[in-house]
């Protein structure tokens, strides 16, 4: 599929498709805001579907014996539940309309809608929501897993991705649409520990309205995974016929997994594994591309689009080459399945950060009831980060690439991590402290709403506990 040197005709071919080439540009992502989805499950009641937010499932990996995944895709309108899967775990990835993803008792009604339909009790730990702007795009797809019983040798952690950018300025069967949404993927099995590529079996979620594009959209699926030795499993189009690439995936570890999140303590510390930020470029070089004017607004404000194109290219390469080292560092630093957890050897507890950059922080909060004291906040590109912030062109300038994940350990931990880690191209830094124990807040010491433009977000993340509150 050829594409015009017009930037507007490029988009007008996406659209055709079925697809919004530009809704990811001031989020840096085209998922629904994890703080609107996990109000808007908050609020379902009485399904035989339970869904759990989190950033992956568990499941234990089994001698002998490889995943077996059951496809189920329906509309999210309407969905008919003809025959119904007796498994009772599954992954689920959703598309809704902006019209209700924005805005969560809308989107708790819809689900609510979805849910309501199933007999069967299943339980969702981890579930990916993306935004369209079509409304015969919706779909809702569970992925039932059949866990197996045997000899347990391990732990098999499942997740879900959906392709959360898009470079426009590449026809819309290319292939790094595609091969974003397979390495977000990678890149969260990797932080759970899981480095070694043939442990790694896909899943992918893909969907267009011709046959070329889907024969074009499988070749690259193959390419993909033939380049690093992947295995893939392809259940076939979704078959609603509009333009998507996500993906699920599971991956095996003979280790524990490091989110022993209520294991954290007072006194830990707080290391991210590069710096914040690098996803508004790819915001910045798209506006650009939209309207020529823009460059001149970024060069009068100090900002070069030579500069940013720069940036937007190391991004793009970022999101689409999976880089397994993470895995081998973390695992080095999990203890074997089985074997007991050494706070002194061992990493306590890793969260990805990915597009939502410092409000990763608030997740891990919450997930550790604790207090963070962060005093550092490392952000690549600062002023670009920025200019983007005041000119309210990006609403989180933090928003991450591939390679920034939070890892919390003691001090000796981390010592010997961030020498692994710069060895493979990281730049670890400390950037706090867990202050407290019992209440779920963050605290910066170094003003975040330079690179944070809605000071709603920002007063959510950083308010204190109705705890702190009361003593305070």
């Amino acid at each position: 599929m050829g594409l015009s040197d017009n930037f507007w005709e490029h988009v007008d071919q996406y659209r055709k498709l079925g697809f919004d080439p530009l809704r990811w540009i001031p989020a840096c992502s085209n998922e629904v805001d994890s703080h609107i989805l996990k109000n808007a499950l908050g609020d379902i009641k009485k399904t035989s579907i339970k869904v759990s937010p989190s950033w992956f499932d568990s499941f234990y990996h089994i001698d002998g014996k490889i995943p077996e995944l059951t496809r189920r895709v329906y509309s999210l309108a309407a969905p008919l539940v003809d025959k119904e899967v007796e498994l009772k775990r599954a992954l689920a990835v959703f598309r809704v309309h902006t019209g209700a993803g924005e805005y969560a008792p809308l989107l708790s009604e819809a689900l609510q809608n979805f849910f309501k339909v199933f007999n069967a009790k299943v339980s969702v730990s981890c579930a990916s929501a993306a935004l369209t702007e079509h409304p015969d795009a919706q779909f809702g797809m569970l992925d039932y897993i059949e866990l197996h019983r045997g000899d347990k040798v391990g732990y098999m952690p499942g997740v879900t991705s959906v392709t959360q950018v898009t470079d426009v300025t590449r026809a819309p069967d290319a292939d790094v649409h595609s091969n974003i949404g397979i390495t977000s993927a990678i890149e969260l099995l990797n932080l759970l520990g899981c480095g070694v590529a043939s442990s790694f079996k896909l899943f992918p979620v893909y969907d267009a309205p011709s046959e070329e594009i889907l024969d074009t959209i499988r070749s690259n699926l193959d390419a993909f995974t033939s380049r690093y030795n992947l295995a893939m499993e392809d259940y076939s189009s979704l078959k609603i016929g509009k333009l998507f690439f996500g993906t699920s995936a599971m991956a095996s570890t003979m280790k524990e997994l490091p989110t022993r999140y209520d294991q954290i303590e007072e006194g830990m510390e707080i290391m991210i594994t590069n710096q914040l930020g690098g996803l508004p470029a790819l915001s910045l070089y798209t506006l650009a591309r939209m309207d020529s004017e823009n460059i001149i607004k970024y060069e009068q404000n100090g900002v070069s689009f030579p500069g940013i194109t720069e940036a937007r290219d190391e991004a793009v390469k970022n999101l689409s080459e999976p880089h397994f080292a993470l895995g081998k560092i973390i695992a080095k630093y999990c203890p074997d399945f089985g074997a007991s957890f050494d706070k002194s050897a061992h990493v306590t507890a890793v969260h990805p950060v990915g597009p939502r950059g410092v409000f990763a922080l608030g997740l891990l909060a919450e997930l550790a009831n604790s207090h963070l004291l962060i005093n550092e906040l490392p952000v690549r590109n600062p002023e670009l980060a920025r200019f983007a912030t005041k000119e309210f062109l990006v609403d989180n300038s933090t928003a991450s690439m591939n390679g920034c994940h939070i890892i919390v350990a003691t001090s000796d931990v981390l010592n010997l991590m961030t020498e692994d880690l710069k060895k493979h191209n990281f730049a670890p830094e400390r950037i706090g402290i867990v202050l407290k124990k019992g209440a779920a807040s963050t605290t910066f010491t170094k003003d975040p709403s330079q690179f944070v433009a809605s000071k709603a977000k920002l007063a959510r993340l950083t308010a204190p506990s109705p705890d702190q509150q009361a003593t305070g």
